[in-house]
């Protein structure tokens, strides 16, 4: 819907997004699923795709762990700081 200067919408652009929608949902096809998600689900590839998922999710678990970790080291290495800094402030 395209606005003039003043910002308001044209009268036209209103029905010709509408009557691009509905054209769209006229034309379009049925998705029809693949092999994998229609096939067997004892089938190797069935199974293959699987594994990958899981493998995917322990690397995406090992990496989350590993910004938290770190994130863990940052806070207890500043609170570690602040301490050294306070003490020192005080004996000096």
């Amino acid at each position: 819907m395209s606005r003039n200067p003043l910002g308001q919408i044209r009268p036209g652009s209103a029905s010709l997004a509408i009557v691009a929608c509905l054209l769209t949902f006229l034309i379009a096809q049925p998705a029809l699923p693949c092999s994998v998600c229609a096939g067997d689900p004892n089938s190797t590839m069935v199974q293959g795709v699987q594994a990958g998922v899981l493998v995917l999710l322990a690397v995406i678990g090992v990496v989350l762990s590993g910004v938290a970790a770190m994130l863990l080291f940052w806070v207890r290495r500043a609170a570690n700081l602040k301490r050294l800094v306070d003490a020192a402030e005080e004996a000096g």
